[in-house]
């Protein structure tokens, strides 16, 4: 009986184990997303969707896309910001 309770301790201590680490390793990165025309010409992202935006990237003939804040700036992009009071 002592050697089954010890086998049971044994295993309940790697199971608990790599339970903890396995949730102390999951941590959730908020990320922030950004709107974008996908023509390389366009050289700023915006915050919300707004109608400068849509016609900016109307007149080239591009395609409007929500991407990453980090992806953004690795595109070389710069916040810009709506004229229309909304």
């Amino acid at each position: 009986m002592n050697l089954v309770l010890q086998i049971f301790l044994t295993f309940s201590i790697l199971i608990a184990s790599f339970t903890s680490a396995e949730l102390g390793s999951k941590n959730t990165i908020s990320e922030d997303f950004v709107y974008i025309c996908n023509k390389p010409g366009q050289k700023c992202y915006y915050l919300l969707p707004c109608n400068d935006l849509r016609v900016e990237c109307n007149k080239v003939q591009g395609k409007l896309f929500k991407v990453p804040l980090s992806r953004a700036i690795q595109m070389k992009r710069s916040k810009c910001d709506c004229k229309e009071s909304n």
